[in-house]
């Protein structure tokens, strides 16, 4: 009898020892459930708020509509931040590369600008300008038969002598550039 009775304190012990753990499980979920209640409560309570301020722009119903539509297609939220990251590391690694072309852009320009390049093209434009204004105005109706004295005549107009001084200007520099070429090649 003496064992059997040592049989039921060993489970009355375990038993005991049972109820313990359990009281200090629910001491420990009462304590997490008062510190918690407060903090749920301000949570719920500026959830509340901010949601009233954008009442008028969505329904509860639009709320579970995202988020249904964000948990199906998760797949495809993730596939696109990783294309975003690809992006990223992309534009990260060609910056250096833009920096460089930039800068020798802005070098070769400033080189065409001291030649006179953007001059020249200027006073171009200016003169297409005018012709075009010519033209279209009716100024630049040649008649049928034209003289070769007329033609001479016009030849000593200095704004004549002007054109064909800038034309002859650069016809001789692309002349001289593909002869450079030419010579280069060979």
């Amino acid at each position: 009898m003496s064992k059997e009775l040592e049989k039921i304190h060993e489970k009355l012990d375990f038993l005991t020892e049972q109820v313990m753990i359990t009281r200090r499980k629910q001491e420990e979920l009462r304590e997490l459930k008062e510190d918690l209640t407060p903090v749920v409560s301000d949570l719920f309570q500026t959830a509340v708020q901010e949601l009233d301020d954008v009442s008028a722009y969505f329904s509860y119903e639009d709320l579970l509509f995202l988020i249904k539509k964000l948990l199906r297609n998760t797949r495809t939220l993730i596939g696109l931040f990783e294309r975003l990251e690809s992006v990223n590391d992309f534009v990260n690694d060609v910056m250096p590369l833009t920096k460089d072309m930039f800068d020798a852009a802005l070098e070769k320009m400033d080189e065409l600008e001291k030649k006179g390049v953007f001059k020249l093209l200027k006073e171009g434009e200016g003169m297409a300008d005018k012709t075009l204004m010519a033209y279209t105005s009716g100024g630049l109706e040649a008649p049928e038969k034209i003289s070769l004295f007329r033609v001479l005549r016009e030849l000593n107009q200095p704004e004549v002598k002007r054109t064909l001084y800038v034309l002859l200007s650069v016809l001789k520099i692309l002349g001289s550039q593909s002869i450079n070429q030419s010579t280069n090649q060979k």
